[in-house]
């Protein structure tokens, strides 16, 4: 039993290691972007708008009047006003107030179901790219 009090300390100080007191979800942890994905348009696009949001969000009957599609997400999404609330779907330099970010993260002040509708959750390093994006000036890169 003495024997088990040093390994079961160590094992709690390794657990609570970068624990953010402050933090009501737990340890901060550094969000890393998947292998290929940077944030410019280009690479959201081929990245996370492709594959996730195209089959919804695509120029035969897009839903919510949204085309996603290579060469018109950008004219899609930046300043433009989103129809449910008052905020432009990307305001470039404010993710925090762009409305694509409060439907991927799906906040309860949205209007409708979190995107993607009928493809897995973007990941939080995902969703952080996008953030990265808007916060740079949402360039049509």
């Amino acid at each position: 039993m003495t024997r088990l009090l040093p390994a079961c300390l160590l094992l709690l100080a390794m657990s609570t290691a970068g624990c953010d007191r402050n933090s009501p979800t737990g340890p901060t942890v550094p969000i890393a972007a998947p292998s290929g994905l940077s944030p410019t348009l280009s690479s959201i696009q081929r990245e996370i708008f492709n594959p996730s949001c195209v089959n919804h969000h695509g120029a035969v009957e897009p839903q919510g009047d949204l085309d996603l599609s290579e060469g018109q997400s950008y004219s899609s999404l930046v300043d433009v006003r989103a129809f449910q609330v008052a905020l432009d779907l990307v305001e470039p330099n404010d993710a925090e107030n762009s409305y694509l970010i409060h439907k991927l993260e799906g906040r309860p002040s949205i209007v409708g179901d979190l995107m993607p509708a009928e493809a897995p959750a973007l990941t939080g390093a995902q969703i952080e790219v996008i953030r990265q994006w808007i916060d740079n000036g949402a360039q049509n890169n």
